[in-house]
């Protein structure tokens, strides 16, 4: 009987543990636009991804990326500023600025893509 307490016990530490790692991916879509991101890293040179145009038209695009706790509290943020991205493309952006600890958001419980800007470019 002590010994699948103890199990139950080491395997309830190791769930809890587990709970705490970041919740986000390192792929998916930008809502409420046509791009995707991909290969988003956090380091301590700051925020690395890949974002891809989906849509059939240029857009210049601005994008807030938001870090936040098990409770919902910002920890930290990254802007990433006014870009073009050619329809069917994608930009490789490396070391963007990182508002808040480095460690703290690259284990975050959640990331949230904010829209600043998205603007169709017909020609």
């Amino acid at each position: 009987m002590k010994k699948i307490f103890l199990i139950v016990l080491a395997v309830s530490l190791i769930l809890c543990s587990c709970s705490t790692l970041a919740a986000w991916d390192a792929e998916g879509a930008v809502p409420q636009t046509d791009i995707e991101f991909s290969s988003l890293e956090v380091s301590k040179g700051g925020v690395r991804v890949r974002l891809t145009n989906k849509s059939d038209y240029n857009v210049k695009v601005s994008l807030r990326l938001a870090f936040t706790d098990s409770e919902g509290n910002g920890i930290g943020y990254s802007i990433f500023g006014l870009r073009e991205i050619p329809a069917g493309s994608y930009v490789d952006i490396s070391n963007n600025y990182l508002n808040g600890n480095w460690k703290k958001c690259r284990d975050a419980h959640r990331m949230i893509w904010q829209k600043m800007t998205y603007e169709p470019i017909y020609r």
